[in-house]
């Protein structure tokens, strides 16, 4: 508005010099009925003032221009952002299209997710019930072992008193070893025959017992039917004795040297197999002799069972 009352006002002046035609200050003009009017005249203030706004309204449009090259540039800025934006936008569309599908799937996962999850927590419930279960087990563990530790340790007390034990025994078992090297081994186990019948004689006999099947230390002759022994020491011997025969009378005596030291008999009234057996435990001089005789009348049977015997052995010598 401003900018149109200058231009109004300065065509306003430019008209009235024209009029008068020498370009004077002063100039008659009519009013809208024809009618001649003073003149107004426009001061040399009045133009100074006009050309004054002139230079500012110069001055505006210039700027005017400027700011409005300015905004051209921003618009031109704005449509280059606006266009980069809708290509952002048609990437950002497809990237939300992606997304979408990559969300969708996601919610699949996901679902199979929450399935695992809920097995897994029931796993883990079971697995709370099993390990409560196991430390239960694990203090009765725990208590046994204590209990089995105190055993151990007993034992290892008891072990230790027993390899002392052990020690000993060991040792004396050596001991005896070297004692026994130097003493004589004396068994013997005899048979008298295969012959069946012996006797009756009608004298004490001297029975032969010839079929030898030990004799350790050589102390029994098999041709005489005589033990004798090889040291002084403690013996046994044992005997036995069988006969067949009815009516009549069997047994057998044990002499050492010249003396009985033990005698059995029987009398056989069925015709069945009398048997008898003995053993005796004696004391024997070195060369002392030991022997088994038939009394008179006396008679005994035998054959490869092995029915009448004659067997001993050194307890320890002395």
């Amino acid at each position: 508005m401003k900018i149109d009352t200058v231009v109004l006002l300065l065509c306003v002046s430019v008209t009235q010099a024209q009029g008068d035609g020498t370009g004077g200050p002063e100039n008659d003009t009519k009013n809208s009925l024809g009618e001649p009017q003073p003149g107004s005249r426009v001061s040399d203030s009045t133009i100074q003032f006009i050309l004054i706004e002139l230079r500012a309204l110069r001055d505006t449009v210039v700027a005017q221009k400027v700011e409005l090259s300015v905004t051209q540039r921003h618009v031109e800025e704005m449509r280059r952002d606006n266009a980069a934006q809708a290509a952002d936008l048609v990437t950002l569309k497809a990237r939300l299209a992606a997304s979408e599908g990559e969300v969708k799937d996601l919610h699949t996962e996901n679902s199979a997710l929450e399935a695992r999850l809920s097995l897994s927590e029931h796993h883990v419930e079971e697995l709370k019930s099993l390990d409560a279960a196991q430390t239960a087990d694990l203090v009765t563990l725990k208590a046994g072992l204590a209990t089995s530790e105190g055993e151990v340790k007993d034992l290892h007390t008891e072990n230790s008193a027993l390899e002392a034990r052990l020690s000993l025994i060991e040792h004396q078992v050596e001991e005896l070893k070297a004692e026994n090297e130097g003493r004589p081994k004396v068994a013997f186990y005899t048979a008298l025959t295969n012959s069946g019948y012996v006797g009756p004689f009608n004298t004490e006999t001297q029975l032969v017992y010839s079929k030898v099947f030990i004799n350790i230390g050589n102390a029994y002759s098999p041709v005489t039917g005589v033990f004798t022994a090889p040291v002084r020491g403690v013996y046994y011997f044992r005997f036995t004795a069988v006969d067949l025969r009815k009516s009549g009378g069997m047994g057998v005596a044990m002499y050492k040297n010249d003396f009985v030291i033990i005698a059995n008999s029987a009398y056989n009234t069925d015709g069945q197999a009398k048997f008898l057996a003995n053993a005796v435990t004696v004391e024997l001089e070195q060369g002392d002799q030991i022997m088994m005789r038939l009394p008179p009348s006396y008679g005994l049977w035998d054959n490869s069972n092995n029915y009448n015997t004659f067997s001993g052995f050194l307890l320890f010598p002395m």
